[in-house]
């Protein structure tokens, strides 16, 4: 008999505490807010308009990866940052390089700075032809 009163009265215990915990009031002490904004990516490959959902720099990175890739297969790719508005009167830079690490270097800054991006590559001479248009 005195187990069973034990263990009730454990139970109930239990039970008062999850309540007391849960009818708390957080409290905000620094009064600061974090608003977090998630960016995406709309591409293009010969004409068809695709979206991805790169988060991290590693997925960003893998992003970029897959772009080169496609366009080393022969297709024209463009990319931007989702929400890149476009402006009445375009700023048009261009860059060419035989080197894949500079050409993706240089089409990650020119996407970080609002840029739409747009790739080629010449299989017969190795030379990426990067396009950057805000």
């Amino acid at each position: 008999m005195k187990m069973k009163n034990q263990i009730k009265a454990m139970a109930l215990v239990a039970v008062l505490g999850l309540m007391a915990t849960s009818c708390t009031k957080e409290s905000v002490t620094d009064g600061i807010g974090v608003v977090a904004t998630a960016q995406s990516a709309v591409y293009i490959v010969d004409g068809q308009q695709y979206y991805a959902n790169p988060q991290t720099e590693e997925e960003w990175s893998v992003f970029l990866d897959r772009m080169f890739a496609l366009v080393e297969e022969g297709h024209t790719v463009q990319f931007w940052r989702s929400g890149v508005q476009t402006f009445s009167t375009k700023e048009k830079v261009t860059y060419t390089t035989t080197s894949l690490a500079d050409a993706k270097a240089w089409c990650a800054q020119k996407m970080e700075e609002g840029y739409i991006v747009t790739m080629t590559y010449d299989q017969s001479t190795g030379v990426y032809t990067c396009i950057a248009v805000r």
